[in-house]
């Protein structure tokens, strides 16, 4: 489990690659085991089956629907209508499972006949008990919520959509355990803040990893919010699954799947910013103001789906030099092949004109920049695109190949974004999913990453990644799950070091009551610092970032214990407790002389304790969320907070619905950051944000009314910028 960098020396490349021959060809050995030793597909001649998912009671069809064969690998959604259909059922007697969020899971008995056809109409009941969820993030196959041994979060579609979010990040700090902290999202305290980037959670678009290779971090609007089907958050230790970068989490953004009718959606926000709750810091007469559309379209042509989207989001900003245009555009695509097997594309493109806050003129004029930075403006540009193959050889082997294409530039500090060339991240991935028996699941498979980047502040260079992994999930019995994973990640910096982690995982769910699910998790995490982190150089006289080439990567222990809990179907809730050990933690340290440089704390630990509460009365008309999260970060040489951790973080959240109308409002709290980078002697406040929501749901419409920090509450994270202030907002949606 030692993690260590070799430093380049004659024959270090030689020695690297037979390493390298060597362990493809294990990893060859140990891919083509299932091919093996797998039963052969049954001679008979297969049947299949298809229905209609509906709700009970309303008979309105549910689009998004997950439904498998239990105790195989047959598995599919259904599409805008309901319905669904699977093929190449080995004749049998299986339980067909139906599962959707926000409803109760239903088991139906199915019997399936050599080259017959059955039928099933289905109606779920609505429930909001967590446990009826379906995640693949946490194990990367289809599991039970009920099974999952780590911290698993669910964010979804009708969410979302209520609270009319406009990105990604913005829809995920009212999940337990999140923060945002300026720009950077943080699990259980994991990142902190840093412009620069080194993010210490993975994010992944369909589970392809979505970060830049210089910055190693995220463009939230790389996809519109509307395509989004839902989130799912892995709280912990995960890069035993997916490698460097996971070291404390993992955010896996879901996209909706192509209608199989021609259907268009559309949303429309319009928005108008208050005047600052501080009269001196008006800075203009103008109107301020926001507007967001999006556009979808979805039909499918025979065996082949597709989606397309447009978004186009523009502002004024809350404050000077905060104006942005950006456009967005996706396209999906779905094509089921003969065999069933299926080939899926995505391609996204975004566009980001906007001038650059960043930081204010004087706490007295805190929305307005200083001079020299008046009018600054750049345009950021985003490419990505995926190929995912996959193919069922078997009810208990499946295969899914994808490659990845990612070139994006995100914002960084110093206005020298244009002096960026935008990174350029390669990836490929072969996974197997093998079910050797009844009671284990088994994944395995390689990662490939090529990373090229190149800029005037750190130079060119490249990277490359294999990482071979297996996991498995022991079903011991119905009401105990064992899972267990290893991978081994290898990242060259070419011409500059080969760095090796073994990454082990193992973790415990069981229900000893119907209702009460314990779990806990354990692993290792590892994440190599970014080329930013190592050799960036830039800024000006009076504030530059030096670079540290001798950076070692991180290195994490994550260890969570805790409970799930329902009581009927009226209230549900979650209490976890997770301890964190970083060796080797990378943060920004700033000089006497102002001069930033990336450093390696020896040692840090984050102690916490994070609770959720759902609770549902008076018909379900009422329905109240709430979360807290109390943590402990500290630097463990010198004892201090570490930079950019809140203590406490909060959400609570009332609705109210009736006969269509329904109000909601939203309250997040972080306490006061205690220690910062810059301005220490600043003043600080915590952070106490409501905001309110009314709306009306007609047919297929929705109609809002949003206020967005409804009591204009000032506050700073991140030094000398403020929060969003007051906005008022309307917003329309709907299907045709």
């Amino acid at each position: 489990m030692t993690l260590f960098a070799v430093q380049p020396i004659p024959c270090c490349h030689q020695l690297f690659d037979f390493r390298m021959s060597r362990l493809f060809l294990l990893t060859m050995v140990i891919i083509a085991l299932p091919f093996l030793f797998a039963p052969a597909v049954q001679a008979q001649i297969a049947g299949s089956v298809s229905g209609t998912i509906r709700e009970l009671g309303t008979k309105e069809p549910l689009a998004g629907a997950n439904i498998q064969i239990e105790g195989t690998l047959l598995g599919t959604s259904s599409d805008v209508d309901g319905r669904f259909a699977l093929y190449r059922i080995p004749p049998g007697h299986y339980i067909l499972k139906i599962s959707y969020i926000g409803y109760k899971t239903l088991r139906h008995p199915l019997v399936v006949q050599a080259s017959a056809h059955s039928s099933v109409q289905v109606e779920l009941e609505p429930s909001f008990i967590e446990l009826n969820q379906i995640v693949v993030t946490s194990s990367r196959l289809p599991e039970d919520l009920s099974a999952a041994a780590a911290s698993v979060a669910v964010l979804g579609q009708e969410t979302i959509r209520r609270r009319n979010n406009l990105s990604i990040d913005a829809a995920l700090v009212n999940l337990a355990g999140v923060s945002l902290v300026g720009e950077n999202i943080n699990i259980r305290g994991g990142s902190g803040y840093n412009r620069l980037g080194g993010h210490r959670q993975l994010v992944l678009l369909d589970g392809v990893p979505i970060m830049t290779s210089d910055l190693g971090q995220v463009n939230w609007n790389i996809v519109p919010i509307t395509e989004v089907d839902h989130i799912e958050v892995l709280k912990g230790a995960a890069s035993s699954i997916y490698g460097s970068g996971a070291i404390s989490g993992v955010v896996n953004i879901l996209t909706k799947l192509p209608e199989r009718r021609a259907s268009v959606s559309f949303r429309q926000t319009a928005g108008l910013y208050a005047d600052p709750a501080v009269p001196e810091w008006k800075w203009t007469d103008k109107q301020l103001h926001y507007q967001r559309t999006d556009l979808g379209y979805s039909q499918s042509f025979g065996p082949v789906g597709l989606r397309l989207a447009l978004s186009h989001h523009s502002s004024t900003g809350d404050r000077q030099n905060g104006e942005f245009n950006r456009w967005f555009l996706t396209g999906k695509t779905r094509w089921t092949l003969p065999d069933y097997s299926s080939l899926t594309a995505f391609a996204s493109f975004s566009s980001d004109d906007r001038e650059l806050f960043l930081q204010w003129r004087e706490q007295n004029q805190a929305l307005q920049v200083p001079p020299t930075d008046v009018g600054n403006r750049y345009r950021l540009n985003g490419y990505l695109t995926y190929l995912i193959y996959d193919k069922l050889f078997s009810p208990s082997l499946s295969l899914r190949l994808r490659l990845s294409y990612n070139q994006q530039l995100v914002g960084v500090p110093f206005n020298i974004t244009e002096a960026f060339t935008p990174a350029l991240g390669l990836g490929g991935e072969a996974q197997f999913n093998w079910r050797p028996h009844p009671q284990h699941s088994l994944s395995f498979g390689m990662d490939y990453r090529h990373d090229r980047v190149e800029s005037e502040f750190y130079g060119s260079r490249r990277a490359d990644g294999i990482s071979p992994y297996v996991q498995n999930v022991w079903h011991l019995t119905d009401r105990l799950h064992l899972n267990t994973g290893l991978r081994l990640d290898t990242y060259t910096l070419v011409g500059d070091s080969v760095e090796f982690q073994f990454s082990p995982k193992i973790g415990l769910s069981i229900q000893p009551l119907d209702g009460t699910i314990l779990h806990t998790s354990f692993g290792r995490g590892f994440r190599a610092a970014t080329v930013v982190e190592r050799f960036i150089s830039a800024g000006s006289k009076d504030f530059r970032a030096l670079p540290n080439p001798d950076l070692m990567p991180e290195r994490s222990t994550l260890l969570d214990i805790g409970m799930r809990q329902s009581i009927g179907q009226s209230i549900y809730c979650e209490l976890t407790g997770f301890y964190s050990y970083y060796k080797h933690l990378i943060e920004p340290t700033l000089a006497s002389d102002l001069t930033a440089q990336f450093k390696n704390y020896p040692a840090a630990t984050i102690l916490g304790i994070e609770t959720l509460l759902r609770w549902r009365v008076w018909k379900d008309r009422l329905i109240i969320e709430a979360s807290a999260t109390w943590m402990d970060p500290r630097e463990k040489e010198s004892g201090q907070t570490l930079l950019y951790r809140p203590e406490w973080i909060g959400f609570f959240s009332p609705r109210f619905s009736w006969n269509g109308f329904f109000a909601e409002t939203d309250f997040r709290y972080m306490s006061r950051i205690e220690r910062v980078a810059v301005y220490p002697l600043d003043e600080r406040v915590p952070m106490r944000v409501w905001d309110v929501r009314l709306g009306y749901n007609w047919k297929k419409y929705r109609f809002q009314v949003l206020i967005q920090n409804a009591l204009n509450y000032h506050y700073t994270v991140s030094e000398r910028v403020l929060g969003e202030i007051k906005s008022y907002a309307l917003a329309v949606s709907g299907e045709i």
